[in-house]
């Protein structure tokens, strides 16, 4: 604030009581006093916030009142005018585009074109409309007309991913509608249309209340037409999308075999399954992991075990044919070796001679543990030919033949020692 603003309080104070005191002396330096206490008033005031001319910046939207009955507007030269005003600094920051009132009054006109003025109505009095422009719009009048149109519903966006709507489950309350405007306009309107937007929806639309937009065949916006009612009762269905994906099956063993058996192999017929449902639910199955089955029991198996069971799905899901698979389960004996110890069979030993054998020989085999498990050292042949040997020491190499389903990984040592006798006569 200026030092001469700050002053100018004590400065009235200051007259005003020089006013009271010359009032009981001289009528006329009172009224003097007074005047120049409101002059002084009228300039500070001025200086401090002064009165401007300005463009206001927003357009004025106007109205159109008092159309003559049975005429109806059919075109507008404009529907906003632009305005300068004048008022003071701090009036004119206050101001808004809502707070003016632009009106054309079309009572009287006739069926044409008519160039009508255009009244801007200020706020307050402290606020002056120095000019509009335009400040006249042309007006086609043309005879009222009404007609029946039916209610259409136009889908905007896309509901969320994996949803659908369904377009034979949309409804409208009313179906028909009565749009009422200049006959030229109102022959072109086709249907009112209700702007549904679906964008990220996933339930369904449900009585919703949509405003409703006169439209031509090619659905551009017919304007200056009303619609009765101006609105309907919406109805659409959104539903989630059914998807189909092939996925593994992947079956479920529970227990373990017999001793000395082990799995060989798990297979499902078929391997593949085909299911329906929604997208979501379908992404958070295991591409690798796939869809298990119901459990399959093994405990003490020697033997394949195939069966059929259920494969599980999540919920909202639907395998696409029969719900079952087949699963076998391949059981085989376990591998491995076994030591024996054999004692050699010596043939074609001399006659008078006397045989004496060093001692048993180890045989390791290999094959089904079962088998080995079975096994005794006689079922095993290890045989040493002596054929034509004398009295004394030899050393034989063994010959060993391995019981069926299994084979000869090593013999310790390969010969074996023998001592020949003469027999006593």
């Amino acid at each position: 604030m200026s030092e001469f603003a700050r002053r100018l309080p004590r400065a009235l104070l200051f007259l005003a009581r020089a006013a009271v005191s010359s009032v009981l002396g001289n009528v006329s330096l009172a009224v003097l006093s007074a005047a120049l206490g409101l002059s002084l008033w009228v300039f500070v005031t001025n200086r401090e916030n002064p009165r401007q001319v300005q463009t206001f910046n927003s357009a004025i939207v106007v109205k159109f009142i008092n159309v003559p009955k049975d005429l109806a507007i059919a075109n507008v030269g404009s529907n906003t005018v632009r305005i300068r005003v004048e008022a003071t600094s701090s009036e004119l920051s206050r101001l808004r585009a809502s707070d003016f009132q632009a009106t054309v009054n079309l009572g009287g006109f006739q069926r044409g074109t008519v160039a009508a003025a255009v009244e801007v109505a200020p706020p307050n009095g402290g606020v002056i409309v120095v000019d509009t422009a335009p400040a006249t719009i042309d007006v086609t009048l043309d005879d009222l007309r009404t007609k029946q149109v039916p209610v259409n519903i136009n889908l905007v966006g896309s509901p969320q991913q994996g949803y659908q709507a369904i377009e034979s489950s949309e409804s409208a309350s009313p179906s028909t509608v009565t749009v009422s405007g200049a006959a030229s306009l109102v022959a072109s309107v086709e249907a009112a249309w209700a702007d549904v937007n679906l964008t990220g929806r996933r339930v369904n639309l449900d009585h919703e209340r949509i405003d409703l937009t006169p439209r031509d065949n090619s659905r551009r916006d017919v304007g200056l037409v009303t619609v009765d009612p101006s609105a309907a009762a919406i109805s659409v269905q959104v539903q989630q999308q059914a998807f189909t994906k092939t996925i593994i099956v992947n079956p479920v063993i529970s227990g373990s075999p017999a001793v000395g058996y082990n799995i060989a192999g798990v297979s499902a017929s078929p391997a593949l399954v085909q299911v329906t449902g929604p997208a979501d639910v379908l992404a958070s199955i295991d591409a690798v992991q796939g869809l298990a089955t119901a459990v399959v029991a093994i405990d003490d198996s020697r033997a394949d075990v195939v069966r059929t069971v259920a494969v599980i799905v999540p919920a909202g899901v639907q395998i696409q044919g029969p719900s079952t698979v087949r699963v076998t389960v391949t059981i085989q004996p376990a591998r491995g070796e076994a030591t024996f110890q054999v004692v050699p069979q010596i043939r074609n030993v001399g006659g008078g001679l006397a045989l004496t054998i060093a001692g048993p020989i180890t045989v390791t085999l290999a094959g089904d543990i079962p088998t080995l498990n079975a096994l005794t050292p006689e079922a095993i042949a290890a045989v040493a030919d002596a054929q034509g040997l004398g009295a004394g020491l030899h050393l034989l190499t063994v010959q060993v033949t391995a019981p069926s389903g299994t084979t000869v990984v090593r013999v310790e040592p390969p010969q074996v020692g023998i001592g020949l006798t003469g027999r006593p006569q």
